[in-house]
């Protein structure tokens, strides 16, 4: 079905272990455990959204009882979350769900946080966290690794760009070529170096900051994300047309084998209809500046030219009914 050329397996649980809001009774040991991190000052700052509000004011409020100020908070780390797991799902439906889980492990835990690391690292660990144990979903178990994943991409590679579909359909394909594609790269990494690749080299969280959300040391941390940047770059240097217009591979020239294997349906598009995607999504090579970046970090370059994905509104809905206090 997917880079393998196997039918993935059938669905399972994702939802780890269960999670409660402030109003309901007290979580398990294991999980009140799971949210208390040793925090440090970070070392440099994150790239944030200008504008964004002080996190760690809503925070306080927050855990001083302003129901709005909660509300506010989700609102505002909700697509942060989404965004995360769907890099590391490939999969919106179970991003969805663990964006829900998480803003529940943080709406529960708020009062633990104790202002000595931003709050979106402390966020981050959570994320990150429950991410590594969830269940591997069909769309993660399709893929068998970098060189395989690589291999199908040759093989696959049509001589010319597909030409029967109509303009704007042929741009929302490729668009969605493009972000299947590049998402199961991430894929093709294993779970500990995927996490620590979104987190460094996507997110830009320093050394330090990702070292605490990931529980290991700094050196532990970089060795990690070299070795997950080498694995990406084995795959996308010489082959991928996003990076350089010298390679070989092309969105387009890949969208009729998508659709036959089944990664890819015309009628219901995967990444085009999420909040936030403004289609056609773009699939052409990054712009000249971009290229004369060295190859790490050009890699990094596509993912964040991504759209602004943003968490299905059901993820608000079920955090409602889940902790009432943010209703007032």
């Amino acid at each position: 079905m997917w880079w393998n050329g196997e039918t993935a397996p059938p669905p399972t649980p994702r939802r780890p272990e269960s999670a409660r809001c402030p109003n309901a009774p007290p979580p398990s040991r294991s999980s009140r455990r799971w949210c208390r991190w040793n925090t440090r000052p970070s070392s440099s700052p994150m790239p944030e959204a200008a504008g964004r509000p002080d996190l760690e004011g809503l925070a306080a409020r927050a855990v001083a009882g302003d129901a709005d100020a909660l509300e506010q908070l989700c609102r505002e780390l909700q697509d942060l979350i989404y965004r995360l797991a769907l890099r590391f799902s490939s999969d919106p439906e179970a991003a969805a769900d663990a964006t829900q889980e998480i803003l529940i492990l943080v709406v529960t835990h708020l009062s633990e946080f104790e202002g000595r690391s931003k709050l979106t690292t402390w966020v981050y660990t959570i994320a990150s966290r429950y991410l590594l144990r969830t269940v591997r979903g069909p769309i993660e178990l399709s893929v068998a690794g970098p060189e395989p994943f690589a291999d199908w991409i040759d093989r696959n590679l049509a001589p010319t760009p597909a030409d029967h579909f109509d303009e704007a359909t042929f741009r929302l394909l490729a668009g969605e070529v493009r972000l299947a594609c590049t998402y199961g790269m991430l894929l093709a990494l294993t779970r500990d170096l995927r996490i620590t690749y979104l987190l460094g080299d996507l997110i830009g969280l320093p050394d330090t900051e990702g070292a605490q959300a990931l529980g290991i040391t700094r050196a532990a941390y970089r060795q990690r994300l070299a070795r997950a940047r080498r694995t990406m770059r084995s795959i996308i240097a010489d082959r991928c047309g996003l990076v350089d217009r010298a390679n070989p591979c092309r969105c387009d020239r890949q969208i009729d084998s998508s659709i036959d294997y089944g990664i890819l349906d015309p009628a219901h598009p995967t990444f085009s209809t999420l909040p936030g995607a403004h289609p056609p999504i773009p699939a052409d090579t990054l712009d000249t500046a971009a290229r004369q970046l060295d190859t790490a970090t050009a890699i990094a370059e596509i993912y964040r030219s991504d759209p602004e994905f943003r968490a299905p509104e059901r993820v608000w809905e079920t955090l409602q009914r889940a902790c009432p206090a943010l209703t007032g």
